[in-house]
């Protein structure tokens, strides 16, 4: 059958059949008549785009019934905490100690905080450090330059991360849910195997110096 480009985009975001999303926005199209999910079936790429970072309830929406249609419960669920974490709709949302998922004198750094908010929100584990030595192995998040990259942050996986499946497993798992945060990413490892990820602000001025 042939799709539609944004049901081919959203598919290839999350992994699952084209079929999945379709049938996800017949039914989101269906029951959230006010968002109207089908309307997005035709974005472009560069429309799909912009409304990751626009109105990504509709997305999440539909890329939740996906998940589920795919027989993915834990992503699904996965997906929306992500989600929740990144809008800062979380119910309860986690307090990060100090040294937990970054060097203690970078706790108090507001992208560091968000970035490590959406990585645990995927449950992948963060790095304990009394900033000498390493507590329990983990991601850690370091920020870029103020100078010339305030809007970045570098992460480096969790030492397990070749061994967990799944929409976060992998070392390309960190890529997925940052981009699923709606933060711009880099798609190459840098030197040390470090990925990097662009605050949503600093998406359309990633270098602004």
């Amino acid at each position: 059958m042939n799709y539609t480009p944004g049901i081919h985009l959203l598919s290839a975001q999350i992994g699952v059949d084209p079929s999945h999303v379709a049938r996800a926005l017949r039914l989101a199209a269906k029951t959230h008549a006010a968002i109207r999910a089908h309307h997005y079936s035709h974005l472009r790429d560069d429309q799909f785009t912009r409304l990751m970072g626009g109105d990504r309830y509709v997305v999440a929406i539909v890329a939740n019934y996906a998940m589920r249609f795919a027989g993915r419960i834990e992503d699904a669920q996965l997906l929306m905490a992500v989600y929740k974490a990144s809008t800062g709709t979380t119910v309860h949302p986690p307090r990060i100690p100090k040294g937990v998922g970054t060097l203690p004198e970078y706790h108090e750094h507001s992208h560091i905080q968000q970035a490590i908010c959406v990585l645990q929100a995927a449950d992948l584990p963060p790095i304990h450090t009394d900033g000498t030595r390493e507590l329990r192995p983990g991601f850690q998040v370091m920020p870029g330059s103020e100078d010339e990259l305030p809007g970045w942050v570098f992460i480096a996986p969790d030492p397990h991360a070749d061994n967990r499946g799944g929409f976060a497993g992998g070392r390309l798992g960190y890529l997925a849910v940052m981009r699923w945060a709606g933060w711009g990413v880099v798609t190459e490892l840098l030197p040390g195997g470090m990925w990097a990820a662009c605050h949503p602000d600093y998406r359309n001025n990633p270098f602004p110096h």
